[in-house]
């Protein structure tokens, strides 16, 4: 599908080309399947003239699971469909999604989820499309986008990473050592309500008063 200066996939990663690429890879290997026609009969065509097989050929290269040239699963569709690691999957699925040259320039922008309202002023700006366009296709594209991401889970960050202080979270600390110097000047307004000054004054005084004392005995 054509949007502004991009080109979209009409089949949508999950499942039909994920299972598509399971198929090749669990009926061919690493090994190049032998023509078109054994490629599309294994996934449910008739003919390899027909429009949907070309177009379901054509998705499954542009997101990089199968080679540009010939009919071998890459080794981003394995890892896509047998690693045996959730991280390695998850990363092969934001791999092949960043393929897309779209949806690489709007992942950037917002990542897995897309604004709200206005979508089409967004694809004004990136595609080139005019406004009445964009606007027409808007929900195609949040679609389309929505129904490849929704799969792709959030990368776990290393331990510390991302926990700096946010403008709120300053906001509270600030609070909090107000409130501490706060408390603390009361505890000594009322020890000096109680006496508690002069009591301290007064040993003082006596501490200094018996060192002066020791002093002259000893001269």
């Amino acid at each position: 599908m054509k949007v502004g200066k991009y080109d979209i996939p009409n089949i949508r990663l999950h499942p039909t080309l994920f299972e598509a690429t399971k198929t090749l890879y669990e009926k061919f290997g690493s090994e190049e399947a032998p023509d078109q026609l054994t490629v599309a009969n294994l996934l449910g065509h008739k003919t390899d003239k027909s429009g949907a097989f070309i177009s379901k050929l054509a998705d499954l290269r542009a997101y990089g699971l199968i080679t540009s040239r010939g009919l071998k699963v890459t080794d981003l569709g394995k890892k896509l469909t047998y690693d045996p690691s959730d991280e390695e999957r998850n990363n092969a699925l934001k791999e092949a999604l960043l393929n897309i040259p779209l949806w690489k320039e709007l992942y950037s922008r917002f990542g897995r989820t897309l604004p709200t309202s206005n979508f089409w002023v967004e694809l004004t700006k990136i595609t080139g499309l005019e406004a009445p366009e964009a606007k027409r296709i808007e929900e195609i594209v949040r679609n389309a986008y929505l129904a490849d991401f929704q799969y792709l889970k959030e990368e776990k960050k290393p331990e510390g990473e991302g926990k700096g202080m946010s403008p709120e979270d300053k906001g509270d600390t600030s609070t909090a050592i107000s409130s501490s110097v706060e408390r603390q000047a009361s505890i000594v307004q009322n020890l000096i309500k109680e006496g508690a000054y002069d009591i301290a004054k007064n040993f003082i005084d006596f501490i200094k008063a018996k060192k002066e004392g020791a002093s002259k005995e000893e001269g």
